[in-house]
């Protein structure tokens, strides 16, 4: 695990390309698909945004969609992390960390597949309105949505996300 999540600063993100879920935990700002138009509207309240600052990750690709995914994957290949990695994570945490529940719930659901972005991210950032033509996105709740191999936060027959933090998981 090359960074740790921690809430409001690297979220947990799952990527759905080809059926396959892959997580990462990485730094917030790389997942506004449409850069460019979070570049512009912070423009148009006068701030300058200068393209120089922008993560290497999204170094030419303004807008992540599917004809980029790859190359977006290959880029920050080294911030993946698996099922098993996060469970263990989890494991360690909600014993040692009463914010727990907050670094590691995941905050964004991007199926490449289907074009569709769920967020379940609760600051300011509204990763739902950066999204490229012909994708859906909302706000809510989508753990339901995770294949139970992928569900780090089950694990000893206790769904850790359910009892942790009160939210209604189904």
């Amino acid at each position: 695990m090359k960074v740790k999540p921690e809430y409001a600063e690297n979220i947990i993100v799952a990527v759905i390309q080809d059926e396959i879920l892959s997580w990462y935990i990485t730094d917030k700002e790389i997942w506004y698909m449409d850069y460019a138009k979070r570049i512009k509207q912070f423009e148009e309240k006068g701030y300058k945004i200068s393209l120089e600052y922008i993560d290497d990750s999204r170094k030419e690709i303004l807008m992540l969609d599917t004809d980029n995914i790859n190359l977006f994957k290959e880029r920050i290949s080294e911030y993946e992390v698996t099922t098993d990695t996060l469970r263990k994570y989890l494991e360690k945490e909600k014993e040692l960390n009463e914010e727990w529940y907050y670094d590691l719930s995941p905050s964004l659901y991007i199926n490449f597949d289907k074009k569709v972005l769920y967020s379940s991210y609760r600051e300011m950032d509204s990763y739902e309105s950066y999204i490229p033509r012909g994708w859906s996105a909302d706000l809510k709740d989508f753990l339901n949505l995770v294949p139970l191999k992928n569900c780090y936060w089950i694990n000893n027959n206790h769904n850790y996300l359910l009892e942790g933090g009160g939210k209604n998981v189904k």
